[in-house]
């Protein structure tokens, strides 16, 4: 059952979902420069976060009181050394070593039934020291073992979080502005919720 618990939020009953990321969830930014183009990926989740989502009756939209996801953002893997160091570089990965994906609402509360669930959700992106909110759609399933995947995207551009694409070559080797960034979060429903 993924109705963990019943409490009192904003002065009306709700139901409260725990969900534990695990490590099969990833991020990738896919972009295209003049000549190619290249996707960046975090291909595992390396923190401890659980999301808390509260539902708040028929005519409440769901939110999420703990919604954040911490992200390594030196673990981005480009598929060529070059690349992995220049997109690195760009989102100064060392000087903001986290990239936070936070959860804030969705259009309405999943079932987590069998098939997909499509809906919109609205999530705060944060890089380089730059949060912006973003309307994403996404997808819910739940899977036979036990698991939930959550998936979404949407295209962003580097202007969005006040950084400049890179370039190579002495200018020849172009990435263009527009990306596209997709989620993929492998939720567990929280046993001791």
């Amino acid at each position: 059952m993924f109705l963990i618990c019943s409490g009192f939020f904003s002065g009306r009953a709700t139901l409260i979902h725990r969900l534990i990321v695990k490590p099969q969830s990833t991020l990738s930014i896919e972009g295209k420069t003049n000549i190619s183009s290249f996707t960046c990926a975090i291909r595992q989740y390396c923190g401890a976060d659980t999301l808390v989502l509260h539902e708040g009756g028929k005519s409440v939209r769901p939110v999420f009181v703990k919604g954040a996801v911490g992200l390594d953002a030196s673990s981005f893997d480009c598929g060529m050394s070059m690349i992995t160091a220049d997109f690195r570089k760009t989102i100064r990965a060392s000087e903001f070593p986290q990239i936070i994906i936070d959860f804030i609402s969705f259009e309405r509360t999943p079932t987590y039934g069998k098939g997909e669930e499509r809906f919109n959700g609205v999530l705060k992106i944060s890089l380089t020291g730059v949060s912006r909110l973003f309307e994403i759609p996404c997808v819910i399933s739940a899977r036979s073992d036990g698991s939930i995947h959550l998936t979404g995207g949407r295209n962003l551009t580097f202007s969005d979080f006040k950084l400049t694409p890179p370039t190579r070559m002495m200018g020849s080797v172009r990435v263009q502005e527009e990306l596209f960034v997709r989620f993929h979060l492998v939720l567990k429903l929280d046993p001791d919720g």
